[in-house]
């Protein structure tokens, strides 16, 4: 069968189980695929970083596993963009796959039209709400809908990025100092939300398994605490945020359940 939507996973080349774990998921899903490595924040040099991201006074904490995961998902976007796929899924290594993610990948014509980046990960708690609108088009999957996003949602796992929303995220990037997924996926970070129009899969198609394999980036934000000013920042965007949601609500947005559903069985 065909399949319209690339796949990198990204994995460090010293954790071949990681690997293992995503090769046997996607194999058997009969999924074409392709290993990414990822910058390494044990071997990296600050040369090879400072050019993407900021190594220090950043508005959200990066540690350096947040600085090379942002790399790292640049390097697949500059390659997106050269291309000619229309999309592609970019997968961290340690993220659980509902096998109805297939439809998704094998026929590219569901892609809302002004829609830049699909989130398909639940991050954190296993269920919450997120601000959405109503979906957008015909699902590839009954009871999955994909809905314009106007409220933050964390994680960069698992999502699609159109070759467009690529293009124009490298030709304005300039250098990063929040994480990948702030950058992304939250509307108060800086211009990418508004600018390239954001999606989720509800119920989420993937969910990493942190239990299994421990994040490195999520081990440096637990260690790290956050100090007093990055934490009257991170008030001051929530904040912000009221108005662009407000006027949401008003042209149709909810709060919309969003959790990780495998539906294996």
């Amino acid at each position: 069968m065909g399949q319209d939507i690339a796949i990198y996973v990204i994995n460090l080349d010293r954790r071949p189980d990681r690997l293992a774990f995503m090769a046997g998921q996607l194999d058997a899903l009969g999924l074409a695929w392709r290993q990414v490595a990822a910058v390494d924040a044990q071997t990296v040099a600050d040369a090879e970083l400072a050019p993407e991201v900021a190594l220090a006074g950043h508005r959200v904490r990066m540690g350096r596993g947040s600085q090379c995961c942002a790399v790292t998902n640049f390097r697949i976007f500059r390659e997106l963009a050269r291309g000619d796929a229309l999309a592609a899924l970019i997968l961290q290594d340690d993220v659980q796959l509902s096998p109805e993610l297939v439809p998704f990948l094998r026929n590219d014509g569901w892609l809302p039209e002004g829609i830049g980046l699909i989130q398909l990960e639940k991050y954190g708690r296993k269920t919450s709400t997120r601000l959405a609108g109503p979906p957008l088009g015909e699902s590839p999957v009954p009871g999955r809908q994909v809905r314009r996003l106007y409220s933050r949602t964390g994680g960069a796992g698992a999502f699609i990025v159109t070759r467009t929303a690529a293009r124009t995220i490298i030709a304005r990037k300039g250098v990063l100092d929040v994480p990948i997924d702030h950058f992304l996926f939250s509307p108060n970070a800086g211009w990418v939300f508004g600018a390239v129009g954001v999606a989720i899969v509800t119920p989420a198609l993937a969910v990493q398994r942190q239990e299994a394999f421990a994040s490195d980036i999520a081990a440096e934000r637990s260690s790290d605490p956050k100090p007093l000013p990055a934490r009257l920042r991170r008030l001051w965007m929530e904040v912000n945020r009221a108005p662009m949601q407000a006027a949401a609500w008003i042209g149709g947005a909810r709060p919309v359940p969003f959790g990780f559903e495998d539906r294996t069985g």
